[in-house]
């Protein structure tokens, strides 16, 4: 039988074989038109939307596997992470791409992408241009992402003419967040029993003037002197960085939103962005060569999971947070900060209502916090069965499939992106013959070829 898939945000089409019956012996005396025209000329002659029936589809399509059954992640309200794990250059960020288009087009979750430090996401603000082919074989129709690319300001940061074609914001971090976690940024030794016993001082001042005249009221003598200049030398560093939102008042911290209905909004430029219904993807190729780097990701992240508690808005929404090649955010200075921040989105990003997406080159690098706790995980071609069995740690996969994994086809010139799909719960899939829903076994896993993402994705050596 000839099938015919259409994935348009969810919705699945499949030839009705009773049309096909109908044509060889009708029992009705009336005999329609269609079905005469059909008789005569044969099935193509009649319109589609008389040969197909629709199949409302609510879960997120993944892959169509090697039994030519669509694959999905069954659609939940309870919130899930999904992990992405192989060699550079498979799908792991495709992957990414596509999911965030149906967590925010099909489920309506609230998305942020975290560390696009390879400017990977700026194709994603364009709809599909490639494998338009296979799309259009599930008829999933071309879409673009609603993403606002968010810099933060450092002293370094250069953003191209190019890049301003698109949307974009420079954020900078509250004076307060710089006061309370100063040693999270900068180191402070000695000094930081002495810091301690003023914060609640400097909490109230706007400038660097103001932060001299606490400094110098608080340690007036001589021999003060040398601590006197350390203290005031780390909060001039955070100035001289162009990081604080008083040193640069042109790039916020925070920012205003009123919709439609004039509901007014104020809150920290990532979190105004999402409830504008917006897509932040924040830029780190600048912000990851700077020693603060997982203190700045640290404290994005610890604001989301807070927001998800107080905030009125946020108290009921789900967010997506995407964190691609998730392990090289904690290589760096302090990176304990960012690692226990999003092990907390691991271990509680359930209860907090924050699913994880992230990616990996070496699985074995992600903290148990996280890997225990992804329910959904997609395997591109590995190197060795090394990394397999790493995988086999906290997934079932079949012996029989080691092989396959080391031998799984990336061929963009093709559209064709294999892989393998592993979980600890179930996948619903849809029988492209039949339309007929079932689930996988628990702990079962397939193998497959990747949809394609409905927006655009970047081509190496190719220029938007």
């Amino acid at each position: 039988m000839r099938v015919r898939i259409i994935t348009d945000l969810g919705v699945i089409y499949k030839m009705e074989q009773e049309f096909k019956d109908s044509l060889k012996f009708n029992t009705n005396m009336t005999i329609s038109t269609a079905e005469l025209k059909a008789r005569a000329f044969g099935v193509n002659i009649v319109p589609i939307t008389s040969r197909y029936k629709k199949l409302l589809i609510k879960d997120i399509p993944i892959m169509i596997t090697n039994e030519n059954e669509l694959l999905c992640i069954p659609r939940s309200d309870e919130v899930k992470h999904i992990g992405v794990t192989g060699q550079t250059g498979t799908l792991k960020t495709m992957l990414l791409n596509s999911l965030s288009s149906w967590d925010y087009w099909h489920i309506g979750n609230c998305c942020i992408n975290l560390n696009d430090y390879q400017r990977d996401s700026f194709e994603w603000s364009l709809p599909a241009v490639s494998y338009l082919k296979i799309l259009n074989r599930f008829h999933i129709k071309p879409c673009p992402t609603p993403i606002v690319y968010v810099f933060p300001s450092t002293k370094t940061l250069q953003i191209s003419e190019k890049d301003k074609r698109f949307p974009i914001i420079k954020m900078t971090i509250p004076l307060e967040e710089a006061i309370k976690n100063v040693k999270d940024y900068w180191k402070l030794d000695k000094s930081e029993k002495y810091l301690v016993n003023i914060t609640e001082e400097l909490l109230d001042c706007s400038s660097i003037s103001e932060i001299q005249s606490v400094i110098n009221e608080n340690f007036p003598y001589k021999n003060q002197e040398g601590l006197r200049f350390k203290l005031l030398n780390i909060f001039q560093t955070f100035f001289t960085h162009k990081m604080l939102n008083v040193s640069i008042p042109e790039d916020p911290a925070f920012l205003d939103y009123e919709d439609k209905y004039g509901n007014k909004y104020h809150n920290y430029v990532i979190q105004t962005l999402m409830r504008a219904g917006l897509v932040p993807s924040v830029q780190t190729s600048d912000l990851r060569n700077q020693p603060y780097f997982s203190a700045y990701l640290s404290f994005i992240v610890n604001t989301l999971y807070d927001n998800q508690y107080h905030d009125e808005y946020f108290k009921n929404k789900i967010v997506s947070l995407f964190v691609d090649e998730i392990d090289k955010t904690w290589m760096g200075n302090n990176g304990n900060l960012i690692k226990n921040a999003l092990s907390l989105i691991g271990t509680n990003g359930r209860m907090a209502r924050i699913g994880l997406r992230w990616s990996t080159q070496y699985y074995e690098k992600v903290p148990d916090q996280i890997r225990g706790n992804t329910k959904y995980l997609f395997i591109s071609r590995k190197n060795d069965a090394k990394e397999v069995n790493e995988i086999r740690k906290d997934f079932d996969i079949p012996k029989s499939m080691d092989k396959d994994i080391l031998r799984l086809v990336s061929d963009p010139n093709k559209g064709i992106f294999e892989m393998v799909a592993v979980t600890t719960e179930k996948f619903s899939l849809y029988d492209l013959e039949t339309g007929r829903r079932s689930y996988t076994l628990p702990n079962s896993a397939k193998r497959g070829f990747l949809i394609p993402p409905m927006a655009r994705h970047r081509v190496p050596g190719v220029s938007i």
